[in-house]
Formats: structure tokens, C-alpha cells, sequence
């Protein structure tokens, strides 16, 4: 059963999200918060699999719950949902900690899909997030040569070895080469990470 925390200052939005994941067998929401501070407070009092945590809320808006947490070095894992796409604050809130983010509006299907990849430790993220990076920021390390920065943005559009070679004229083997690279030089361990860190090295 995954234990979750759901923080929405929106009443009808917090009951109503709270009884359409119960309908899934494996969630479970033991706590609601109508506010930041309440949401920090419920997770001073309880042990939590999961936090879903709306960004625009009184009292302690998302950001400022993250950041208290990372201060407190609470690695609950943290899904963010929203009614909006606001890239700056995402983007925040992904280097604060966030595992990724969601849209309300979104299928019940795809929210409870986001919320299990997120527990067993995987990022959530969307093309919203991506675009915005691609669109907006560069990266900030002398470590990667411009191919390598190339077959990165390739890879945070999700992009296989196979349509990163299309795309780039290169051969299959020439990307999975550059991707390997990529990670090293990052230092992590898979693609995802590689997005991650290149969010966390490059923002405005």
C-alpha cells in the first residue's frame, strides 16, 4: 500500500482526488493538508510513502514546503500537482527535490500511473518541462562537447538511440558511444538522471 500525503487548498479538488485514488487497491490517502503549514506538520507527525503537493497554496505555498523539507532533509518523494504549466515554478520545484509533476486534469489512469513510478523512485516527467528546457536554458558545463549536448536534449524528449541516430546522422553505435559519455560525465546511471541533472546545472 502506498501511504500518501495529499496537500490541496482546494476543498472539493482534495476530496475529490482523495476518492478517486482510493479506488486504485494500492494507494492509500491517510492525510490531507489544506495548507503548506499543515502539510509540513503532518509530516513531522507521520511516516508517508508518498507527498502529492499542489504548488499555489496559503499559508506555505509548494515551493516553500520543499525547501523546508530539504532543509530538514526529508526525501519523502514529492509528486506535484497543478492546474497550470507554469515551467519557472516546476522547474524550481524540481531542483528542490520533486520527483516530477502532473496536471489535475489529467486521466485517473495517468495520475495514478505518475504516483507508482514516482514510489519506486523514478522521475515523472512531462513535455511541458522538457520544451521549456530545451527552449530556454543551455547548459553550464565545459565537460560536454557540442554532439554530446545535442544527443542530451535528444534525451530529455525521450528519444531512442535509434531516432537520435535519424535525427543526428549518426550511427547507432556513434549515440549509444555519446550517450555513455553523457552519463559518465554527469555521473549518473541512467537517462532520466542525465535529464535531471541537466535541469539542476541549467537554469535562467
Amino acid at each position: 500500500m502506498i501511504k500518501c500525503l495529499l496537500a490541496e487548498d482546494q476543498t472539493l479538488v482534495r476530496l475529490g482526488l482523495k476518492n478517486l485514488l482510493e479506488l486504485d487497491d494500492e494507494i492509500a490517502v491517510i492525510h490531507s493538508a489544506e495548507n503548506g503549514a499543515v502539510c509540513l506538520d503532518l509530516l513531522e507527525q507521520h511516516s508517508f510513502d508518498l507527498v502529492l503537493l499542489d504548488m499555489r497554496m496559503p499559508e506555505k505555498t509548494g515551493l516553500e514546503v520543499l525547501r523546508t523539507m530539504q532543509q530538514g532533509k526529508d526525501t519523502t518523494p514529492v509528486l506535484i500537482i497543478t492546474t497550470f504549466e507554469d515551467c519557472d515554478v516546476l522547474v524550481k520545484a524540481m531542483n528542490l527535490g520533486a520527483r516530477g509533476y502532473i496536471l489535475k486534469d489529467a486521466q485517473l489512469e495517468c495520475l495514478i500511473d505518475a504516483i507508482k513510478t514516482v514510489y519506486k523512485g523514478h522521475q515523472v516527467l512531462q513535455p511541458a518541462l522538457t520544451n521549456y528546457l530545451l527552449s530556454h536554458t543551455q547548459i553550464k558545463t565545459e565537460k560536454l562537447t557540442a554532439k554530446e549536448y545535442e544527443v542530451l536534449k535528444c534525451l530529455s524528449l525521450g528519444l531512442s538511440n535509434k531516432a537520435i541516430a535519424n535525427t543526428l546522422n549518426n550511427s547507432e553505435g556513434t549515440i549509444r558511444n555519446h550517450v555513455s559519455q553523457i552519463l559518465a560525465k554527469l555521473n549518473v546511471s541512467d537517462r532520466t538522471q542525465a535529464v535531471v541533472k541537466a535541469i539542476n546545472e541549467c537554469l535562467i
